[in-house]
């Protein structure tokens, strides 16, 4: 019983000790940082370059340290550090030799971080680092996207967007399968980025102002953004195939997750493919007045929206991940809160506001109660599988 105390008394010093060690690492990179810019533009380049290979390098070098010496938490923030280190290095290296000055060559930069990242990531086994690396990814992919926009004078398409991010979360599922079969612990950061990917693409696709204007009518689309569009899509196929035959041929996959989770890929392209008929019916939908094919629309998106969140619940409480069903009831009460909000836009007026703010108020401590305690059961279900 003693022994199991002191265990515990332990981890809290740890993590007490990781936690004043990670804000110690942010504040002298934030202190080099500020020193860095005050005197930047009056050191010569060679100087420059040095800095920041310097600290990034030490950064990497001391979280490697620190995990030798049985401080895991405290070597995986440098670890963390060494990264963020590394992509302001890229940036700031770039700007010292004036690299980057268009929206591509920031786009390049970007990718050449997040590659480094990526290498590091495995090399150093820190699943932080990986964590950093798959947001820089998200940025990435919304940058290149805009650079050819740019490039090929192409206008903007919601749609296009839609169908890369839709790509992306079918590749992360692959990388998912693939990480799991290999029994490799950045399977449930995958996991976990795949199912946040399709949430948010979800919860965006589900507003009724954003349907009009997936495929605007002046949109063409350029060689350029269908190559990007064919590349990724074509990439993010081979990873799932690659990825479901190695889980289905070590059983760690059953076949149907694999027709639901393809069931699903193929009602989002549906649902952007179908968004082109309401295209055009952007005053309409500004004006408060939706027409019949919108107002369908609308429904099956949010109709979409919560078969989805459901399926995410049950998709982590197979895997026994209380973040995933914790993320999932987040998207929940995000889209309560969302269209909330959109009813006392549509009702309008002081009177309409004071009541709806008072309806609303009192559905929504109910529904935080329940929303609380249906969490807490599924939370125990996957503690319980």
């Amino acid at each position: 019983m003693g022994k199991s105390i002191e265990s515990i008394e332990l981890k809290q010093h740890i993590s007490f000790g990781a936690v004043i060690s990670t804000i110690g690492s942010i504040l002298i990179a934030l202190g080099i940082a500020w020193l860095i810019a005050l005197n930047w533009s009056g050191m010569p380049s060679a100087l420059k370059v040095l800095i920041l290979v310097i600290a990034t390098l030490g950064a990497y070098a001391g979280g490697v340290l620190f995990r030798i010496k049985d401080y895991p938490m405290i070597g995986g923030s440098l670890l963390v550090l060494g990264a963020l280190l590394y992509t302001l290095s890229i940036f700031l290296i770039a700007q010292t030799f004036n690299l980057n000055t268009s929206l591509q060559s920031n786009a390049w930069l970007l990718l050449l971080s997040i590659v480094g990242i990526l290498f590091a990531t495995y090399i150093f086994d820190s699943t932080p680092s990986l964590v950093i690396a798959l947001a820089e990814f998200l940025i990435w992919i919304s940058l290149q996207y805009f650079s050819f926009m740019n490039i090929f004078s192409s206008s903007f398409s919601v749609g296009i967007l839609a169908i890369i991010y839709l790509a992306v979360g079918v590749g992360l599922y692959g990388l998912t399968q693939i990480h799991k079969s290999l029994d490799h612990k950045f399977s449930n950061v995958y996991r976990y980025w795949s199912v946040f990917y399709i949430l948010l693409l979800t919860y965006i696709l589900s507003f009724q102002s954003l349907l009009p204007v997936l495929w605007p009518s002046e949109f063409e689309l350029t060689s350029g953004i269908l190559f990007f569009l064919m590349g990724i899509s074509f990439f993010a196929i081979i990873l799932t195939i690659i990825g479901v035959s190695m889980a289905v041929g070590k059983n760690k996959l059953s076949g149907k997750e694999v027709l639901s989770f393809i069931g699903l890929v193929l009602l989002y392209v549906l649902l952007i493919s179908l968004a082109s008929l309401v295209s055009g019916d952007i005053y309409s939908a500004y004006n408060g007045s939706m027409s019949e094919g919108l107002w369908a629309m609308w429904l099956f998106d949010n109709a979409l929206f919560i078969l989805v969140i459901l399926s995410v619940i049950g998709y982590g409480t197979k895997y026994r991940s209380t973040r995933i069903v914790n993320l999932a009831i987040a998207f929940f009460a995000l889209d309560i809160v969302t269209r909330y909000i959109g009813f006392i836009m549509d009702f309008g007026g002081q009177m309409g506001f004071a009541v709806m703010s008072i309806i609303g108020g009192i559905i929504l401590i109910a529904g935080g109660w329940g929303i609380e305690k249906w969490r807490r059961k599924l939370i125990e279900k996957t503690r319980e599988n």
